[in-house]
């Protein structure tokens, strides 16, 4: 039987938290110089936020979840021209300030390789809506960062959140897991995530070399990045999209 743990019972538990996000991750997002230096202060200021769910045997964390307070209440349209950076910082700054917060973001959720495919995305979500619920916010917002968009980095994002599969659901998975919990899609995002690095760096990050200036492919990467040979620098932009759940005081289970 699976079990759900948080950072506020056990502080011990951010270290494998963030380990199990970061070797999900490609390498360049591990090392982006926006998020990286803010992981510790994220879990030291938010721990009843952050949580862990636990194989059957108990031995693993299958999954984990971290989300964030924001005071931030305002149209949705106002998120399409934020995104997953934006969240992070935000999120400390009204901490910081004290600030009222009324919504809670969705900051990461990753499912560890062994475990994939077993229905641990979805008690992600429910989780981040049962937080939402017993806090007493207004809504739960998430800039998802679609799973299969790096197969297609080509494929603009507005173009990308459009596909549906067969049977009329959203071609991206974990797009398809937030709408079987009750999502609403607000919209895009285009510069969720901006990595700006010398060139030595994504040489390191990506074993890529970069001869001319323009876009190249990643691995991994949602989107090309842009390389500017002269000022030495790379530039990734990725986008997300932006949903919402509606909070009903009823059971925040997903649909099967």
């Amino acid at each position: 039987m699976t079990q759900i743990f948080r950072v506020s019972e056990d502080h011990a538990l951010a270290e494998k938290i963030l380990d199990v996000i970061l070797r999900g991750w490609t390498r360049f997002l591990v090392e982006d110089p926006v998020s990286r230096p803010l992981w510790n202060d994220i879990f030291e200021c938010f721990p009843e936020f952050h949580f862990g769910i636990s194989s059957p045997d108990g031995r693993d964390l299958a999954a984990v979840g971290m989300t964030a307070p924001l005071a931030w209440d305002g149209p949705e349209s106002e998120l399409l021209s934020r995104g997953w950076h934006w969240a992070l910082r935000q999120s400390l700054e009204d901490f910081r300030a004290k600030r009222p917060v009324r919504t809670l973001c969705a900051l990461n959720a990753v499912v560890a390789p062994p475990f994939r495919g077993q229905g641990y995305s979805e008690k992600i979500v429910t989780e981040m809506k049962n937080l939402t619920e017993s806090h007493g916010f207004n809504r739960f917002i998430a800039p998802l960062r679609p799973t299969q968009k790096e197969r297609y980095p080509l494929t603009p994002i507005e173009q990308y959140a459009l596909w549906r599969r067969s049977d009329g659901e959203p071609f991206d998975s974990w797009l398809r897991v937030q709408k079987r919990c009750g999502c609403r899609i607000i919209g895009t995002a285009p510069r969720s995530i901006v990595i700006e690095a010398p060139l030595s760096s994504w040489r390191e990050w990506t074993e890529l070399e970069f001869f001319d200036s323009g876009k190249y492919i990643l691995p991994g990467g949602a989107v090309p990045l842009e390389v500017d040979i002269e000022r030495g620098v790379g530039t990734y932009t990725a986008p997300s999209i932006w949903i919402a759940h509606d909070i009903p005081r009823s059971s925040h289970l997903c649909n099967p």
